[in-house]
């Protein structure tokens, strides 16, 4: 039986199926996802049964709960977009679980991984359950150039215990110089590749900011996986993109690059 931390209320942007994740007791909804999995013998899903198990033991569910009453609050909430939904915990992890496992993050030795636009920063967390070290990254605040407090983003970052640092990606702009290299950058539904009139970049926009990754970001074996979203991408990005990767799929707009050489950069 799943609790309600915070009493119900109609969200018309959200999916029903997310609502008792954002309204219920986090470690009745996470309890709920391990019972369920519990007599499981499918390999994805022990996965998950395991996930689950380490996100109760790292999760403050008192915070959890603080947090949920914030950003559910009449004068917090806003009904015109879905972003609450990523309070949800069970259906977020699990894809990125999904996403992980893809690119292999289950057998690797450690990583040093950079998560641009870590969000809700679901991504971070499996990665570090998985032993490999990630700094995520977000856009600055307008007004201080800082991560925005009490934005939903910024609480779940902090209750999930993710580094993150304020950075923006521009086209035809080089990376902010970062403290190190990453063997790895990941970005899920990227939401940088528009250009100041909210246009998809160009084929020659992605290749200088792949250039740029090559040369000052990855390590010399670095690799980039990413999931664009459709409204953001155009036919002709995409083909290219495809065209460089070991990995990609149509539908989810997945890409894995290992190879910038090809870039020319």
């Amino acid at each position: 039986m799943i609790r309600n931390r915070v009493e119900p209320k109609p969200l018309p942007k959200v999916r029903p199926s997310h609502l008792p994740g954002i309204f219920g007791k986090f470690e009745d909804v996470v309890c709920a996802a391990i019972k369920s999995l519990e007599a499981t013998t499918e390999p994805f899903n022990q996965e998950k049964l395991k996930l689950f198990r380490f996100i109760l033991a790292r999760v403050d569910t008192e915070k959890y709960g603080a947090m949920q009453e914030i950003q559910l609050a009449d004068g917090k909430l806003n009904l015109a977009t879905d972003i609450v939904k990523y309070i949800d915990p069970v259906g977020w992890f699990e894809s990125k679980l999904r996403a992980a496992l893809l690119v292999g993050l289950d057998k690797r030795a450690p990583l040093e991984i950079l998560d641009i636009g870590t969000g809700p920063a679901h991504f971070p967390v499996i990665a570090e359950f998985y032993g490999h070290k990630v700094l995520g990254t977000d856009l600055p605040y307008r007004t201080t150039g800082k991560l925005e407090r009490g934005h939903i983003y910024d609480a779940l970052a902090e209750i999930y215990g993710v580094r993150r640092i304020p950075l923006k990606v521009l086209p035809f702009t080089p990376l902010p110089l970062l403290d190190q290299r990453y063997d790895m950058v990941t970005a899920f539904l990227a939401a940088f590749n528009l250009d100041a009139e909210k246009k998809p970049w160009t084929t020659e926009a992605w290749t200088f900011f792949l250039n740029d990754l090559h040369r000052n970001v990855l390590t010399e074996n670095g690799e980039l996986f990413m999931s664009l979203a459709d409204e953001k991408l155009t036919d002709e990005v995409w083909a290219f993109l495809k065209a460089h990767a070991v990995f990609s799929n149509d539908t989810s707009k997945q890409i894995h690059i290992i190879d910038f050489s090809r870039f020319g950069g």
